[in-house]
This record gives C-alpha cells, sequence and structure tokens, in this order.
C-alpha cells in the first residue's frame, strides 16, 4: 500500500517525510504516534498519506462503504 508518514512545520512551511513505504495502516499509525511524541515543535503537524490510489470506483462495494463514512465522519469546519 506504501503509507508515508509525513511532518509539516507550519512556521517554515517545510515539510519533511519522517516514514515512507509502511505496509499497513497499523503500522502506519503506530509511526505517527511515535512522531507526535517525539516532535520537538509544538508548531509542527504529524500526518500519514493514504498510500496508492486503489480506484475504489471500479469497485461499488468499496465505493459505497466510502461514501457511507463520509457522511459519518465528514467535518462541519471549513
Amino acid at each position: 500500500m506504501g503509507y508515508s508518514i509525513y511532518k509539516i512545520n507550519f512556521d517554515t512551511q517545510i515539510y519533511t517525510i519522517l516514514y515512507d513505504c509502511i505496509e499497513t495502516i497499523e503500522e502506519a499509525d503506530l509511526l505517527a504516534q511515535l512522531a507526535m511524541e517525539n516532535k520537538y515543535y509544538t508548531d509542527e503537524l504529524i500526518f500519514i498519506s493514504a498510500g496508492w490510489n486503489r480506484g475504489i470506483k471500479s469497485d461499488p462495494e468499496l465505493y459505497n462503504r466510502a461514501l457511507q463514512l463520509v457522511e459519518e465522519y465528514k467535518s462541519d469546519r471549513k
């Protein structure tokens, strides 16, 4: 799948790839948690990149599940 963990510094606008080619979302989450524990500046954001585009539109079951999740988890913030 190829998840990646990034760090972005809001003051400098510099982003850094901390970990790359992570095989599972569970491992990516654990590495992101570690990165949050170890970050030096409070103005840094740690995030997980979703990996490769799997083309879920060609799989109706996955696509419909994703649409359901949109309704469940969408943010009201703009």
